[in-house]
């Protein structure tokens, strides 16, 4: 698996995901609240077309740090229904997958 990374940034600057991008082109991002990646179309439509986050690429090391300093959390209550749907995602990637070991 290719190591593409990114810390993404949400037009004010503030780091809201720590995204993968597979061989096959798909972008997942790290959900602190499942503590796996999961597949993200509406981060994937952004990447290669609307352009309004800022997809900084990292090594390993800086993503993990990331991922360890909470990016990625979202609110359980205003969040409920997607997180319901990621907790339940069969597909999505474990660090371990990802990244080759454990966090």
């Amino acid at each position: 698996m290719t190591m593409n990374l990114y810390l993404v940034r949400n037009p004010d600057g503030v780091p809201v995901w720590v995204a993968f991008e597979s061989d096959q082109k798909r972008l997942y991002s790290f959900v602190q609240n499942t503590g796996k990646f999961h597949l993200n179309a509406g981060l994937y439509e952004d990447f290669y077309f609307d352009h309004t986050m800022t997809y900084e690429p990292v090594d390993q090391q800086a993503a993990e740090a990331a991922i360890l300093s909470g990016v990625g959390r979202r609110d359980e209550r205003s969040f409920v229904h997607i997180l319901a749907r990621y907790r339940r995602d069969p597909d999505a990637l474990s660090p371990a997958t990802v990244f080759g070991h454990a966090l």
